[in-house]
């Protein structure tokens, strides 16, 4: 069935006309701590399955509908998920609701203490349960919520946090993000929360390759908090945090919560500045691209590149080079150096190149918001750009949600491909991949806006 939806995807255009129909709205968290060893995601050197969990992790989730539309947005405290259990959830979500794959949207917070099928299986291990496991509760996440809803109102407006993050890859605080997006959501009467929606960007990997228990790092922290003050369910979307980090200090754990209660502390202010209406339509449209992989030079192709960038670097050493300098020809090598080994594992057969990816990219609209699911690390210079595009043309606001109904990695810029760095060597699609990711989520707006 679901198979069938998948090339319908493209036909289901944002199309929402206001309606004079009630707006209701539900929500439900769902612990997804399992009851089984699995390894955790994010860090290529961690072997070992986690020893246990230090706090919950879990599934929020949110369902909205206008009368004629429904729409139902996943969080989960997870690093990465991958298409197929995206698929098999929304299925079930689907069957039970009547909610449309293409307004359903399953994210991740990117959370690096987090379990993580997406890796391979190591040694003795199967990471299939975990699949099982976690397609049942992200599907009850999202029926719960669905079937719990009650009259509402929503509104939207951001906050902001300087200071917190840096752009890893320019080695600045620059080219950053600060925008906090807060979509706060009531219950009509009482006014009593029932959830947020809430967006900031930033890697949370703080506690780092060594720890092997279980957390939802700074973004679980933040959500719990959150949930404490205002009640309700807290949903935190990762932004465009592919070249973005968090700044840190002192004790790894102490730091999560750090980080956490001041996030925590922005969205809360933000949202009791917030005045929900109840009049908000909702809709969403998705379509899928099919991305070119990242372009590996043929093996003696690379292994001379890698020769050039190697010298050029030990020159710049030898010379005391500035340090910038330096870390542009070490981020080369890196570069080359993993060219070399991809070219090597095509050369030898154990590495076949799928001639293209699949990359869903998903529009919703709740309200005047507009939220765009890309699947995977995109680098912030797209959601900043996007973003002003969005507010220029059609004056909404934006929030970009990475790890999202899929995972493909890196999504980096051509200048970053071009000047190398850890990013750009493990990247898997094209460099021109964002641009198209963008370009289609303003192709979507543009067709939502010639049917209204």
């Amino acid at each position: 069935m679901f198979r069938n939806v998948r090339f319908l995807l493209p036909i289901c255009l944002l199309c929402a006309v206001a309606s004079a129909q009630e707006f209701t709205a539900g929500a439900a968290k769902v612990s997804i701590v399992p009851p089984f060893p699995t390894h955790m995601g994010g860090f290529g050197d961690r072997m070992e399955t986690f020893e246990r969990a230090e706090d919950e992790l879990y599934a929020r989730a949110l369902a909205l509908h206008d009368g004629e539309q429904a729409v139902i947005i996943i969080g989960s405290d997870l690093m990465a998920i991958d298409r197929q259990l995206v698929q098999r959830a929304r299925t079930i979500i689907t069957d039970k609701t009547g909610v449309p794959a293409s307004h359903i949207m399953i994210s991740c917070v990117h959370n690096h203490s987090a379990p993580s099928y997406y890796q391979k299986a190591r040694k003795g291990i199967t990471e299939l349960p975990l699949e099982d496991f976690l397609v049942e509760h992200f599907a009850e996440a999202g029926i719960s919520a669905y079937d719990n809803r009650v009259p509402a109102s929503a509104g939207f407006k951001y906050g902001e946090i300087i200071g917190a993050t840096r752009n890893r890859q320019q080695n600045n605080e620059d080219v950053v993000d600060t925008t906090v997006g807060v979509l706060r959501i009531e219950e009509r009467e009482s006014r009593e929360v029932i959830g947020l929606l809430y967006n900031f960007t930033g890697h949370p990997v703080i506690l780092g390759s060594r720890n092997l228990k279980l957390s939802g790092e700074f973004p679980g922290w933040a959500s719990r908090t959150i949930e404490e003050v205002l009640g309700g369910v807290a949903v935190f979307t990762q932004g465009a945090c592919g070249d973005i980090t968090v700044h840190r200090q002192g004790d790894p754990w102490s730091e999560i919560q750090r980080l956490g209660r001041l996030i925590a502390g922005e969205v809360i202010k933000t949202a009791e500045f917030i005045r929900p209406s109840e009049e908000v339509s909702v809709d969403a449209a998705s379509t899928l691209l099919a991305l070119p992989p990242k372009p590996i030079p043929p093996l003696t192709e690379s292994e001379g590149l890698l020769a050039a960038a190697e010298a050029s670097y030990e020159n710049a050493v030898k010379a005391d080079a500035p340090d910038q300098l330096q870390r542009q020809l070490r981020q080369q090598v890196d570069l080359q150096s993993a060219n070399v080994r991809q070219a090597k594992l095509i050369a030898d057969g154990e590495l076949v190149q799928p001639t293209s990816y699949d990359a869903e990219v998903q529009v919703m609209r709740i309200g005047d918001l507009v939220a765009v699911a890309v699947p995977g690390e995109l680098f912030v210079e797209y959601a900043l750009e996007l973003r002003a595009r969005i507010k220029q043309t059609y004056d909404y606001p934006l929030v970009l949600v990475g790890y999202a109904n899929h995972y493909l990695g890196y999504i980096v810029t051509p200048r970053a491909m071009q000047t190398g760095g850890y990013e750009a060597a493990v990247a898997r699609v094209g460099p021109e991949s964002g641009r198209e990711m963008v370009e289609t989520a303003m192709h979507l707006l543009s067709s939502w806006e010639r049917r209204k």
